[in-house]
């Protein structure tokens, strides 16, 4: 009797190609797919982390009767530092009270601190383990202290208005100047609420801020957010010649993150909303003004 051969089982090269093949195309079709969950995700956690911070600006102004001052003159806290008991912070805001000492005193004590980062300032969609803290620098010549003092940075600054200027070096007397700071947040005194007479739904208050890529933790674009003597590593301004940035190449020190097409701010009014990255300047610098009079066009 013959015996059928055994056939032998398996792959031959050409159909284990094929399902490489397929398998190559599959996760080619699934990889975008799961970016954009990710990147969705991402998104919706910096709305979070805006609405937490404007909420703790508003829980701020309750107490106070204005809202945090973008800094006081020197090397002092700024507003990222002021609300931090409004985020649950306070063992973090004990360690340097506003009693007037400047951070080159603290320098005497133990900055240390300062490099403790908060989980809220950051946006997913950019920040990695890591790359939560940023080194001093040197400062021009004239000022009280050499070098700066490092620590933790965020990817939020406060909205300054069109000016570029948060009043800081003006004695608290802003009224008296021929262009005033115009931004919801200002240096020295804080703005009430009575202030913003063109609305609290149509006013910036804290945006995602721009870094140029490679930049990261680097003066003057990501620096130590709580470093009241420059404000350019805690605010921003934006209006005419201060667009939102839609290249990470754009060095200037403007609005601007990392979600495509967009940019988050925390309004006055407490609400989150996207901006168009592409909104015309003069459209953006309506909603950074707060009491120029003039009406926000509604497809911003």
């Amino acid at each position: 009797m013959l015996h059928a051969r055994a056939r032998r089982c398996g792959f031959t090269l050409i159909e284990l190609l094929v399902v490489i093949a397929i398998i190559s195309v599959l996760i080619g079709l699934l990889l975008p797919a799961v970016q954009k969950v990710r990147e969705a995700a991402n998104r919706a956690k910096c709305q979070n982390n805006l609405k937490q911070i404007g909420l703790a600006c508003h829980l701020y102004e309750n107490g106070r009767g204005h809202f945090p001052p973008t800094r006081y003159r020197g090397e002092t806290q700024t507003w990222a530092w002021f609300i931090l008991p409004q985020l649950e912070q306070d063992n973090l805001y004990r360690k340097w009270p506003e009693d007037g000492n400047s951070i080159g005193i603290g320098q005497l004590l133990d900055p240390g601190f300062l490099n403790t980062p908060v989980p809220l300032y950051f946006c997913p969609s950019r920040r990695v383990p890591g790359q939560n803290t940023a080194k001093g620098f040197v400062q021009p010549p004239g000022c009280a202290f050499p070098n700066s003092v490092g620590g933790a940075v965020a990817d939020y600054a406060a909205a300054i208005g069109t000016t570029g200027d948060d009043g800081a070096d003006r004695m608290g007397n802003d009224q008296g100047l021929v262009v005033p700071p115009t931004g919801a947040l200002v240096a020295l005194r804080g703005v009430r609420v009575a202030e913003f007479t063109d609305g609290t739904s149509c006013t910036l208050l804290v945006g995602e801020k721009h870094i140029p890529k490679g930049f990261s933790g680097s003066y003057p674009w990501d620096c130590n957010t709580y470093d009241g003597h420059n404000s350019v590593c805690s605010t921003r301004t934006a209006g005419p010649g201060f667009p939102i940035a839609t290249a990470d190449t754009d060095s200037r020190l403007i609005f601007g993150g990392p979600h495509i097409g967009i940019c988050q701010f925390a309004f006055v009014d407490g609400s989150v909303r996207s901006v168009r990255s592409g909104i015309d300047e003069f459209t953006l610098g309506l909603l950074s003004h707060r009491s120029d009079g003039l009406p926000v066009p509604a497809d911003y």
